[in-house]
């Protein structure tokens, strides 16, 4: 029920936004509600979305720390990912805090990945941050 709803807010969000953008009128989405679709609805859908060809032979764990919460831990083995909320399967490789609205955004490739990074809105770290990047080419968009 909650990735069902919170897949139906991603919808009216990011929809709600592309009619804005078309007619010119004003379009704000709360981070609360950004909040809430990163953490019901991409736990289950980017497993769903993952190109599992890209994935193959893929080792790596993200820990997408979105400020504010939530806080998901995506494991890429071999072709297949999980998503955790409450531990690492291990140590993360890379690590990305993210203002969830633009996560959201550049997840659902409304607003370039760059963008966001040059506004300081997206930051990578930990032992291997130059896979950040990895992430929106192994899930093309949930």
């Amino acid at each position: 029920m909650a990735a069902s709803t919170g897949l139906l807010l991603s919808e009216c969000l990011v929809h709600g936004l592309d009619i804005a953008r078309a007619t010119g009128l004003p379009w704000r989405i709360e981070p609360e509600h950004a909040r809430l679709v990163l953490g019901q609805a991409m736990p289950v859908m980017m497993p769903l979305a993952l190109d599992r060809e890209r994935a193959r032979g893929v080792d790596v764990v993200f820990d997408l720390a979105v400020r504010g919460g939530p806080r998901l831990f995506l494991a890429v083995r071999d072709g297949a990912m999980t998503v955790t909320t409450g531990a690492a399967p291990r140590t993360p490789d890379c690590r990305i805090s993210a203002d969830p609205v633009a996560f959201l955004l550049v997840a659902f490739r409304r607003s370039p990945q760059w963008k966001a990074v040059a506004r300081g809105l997206l930051r990578a770290g930990g032992r291997k941050p130059w896979l950040a990047p990895r992430l929106t080419w192994l899930v093309p968009s949930p």
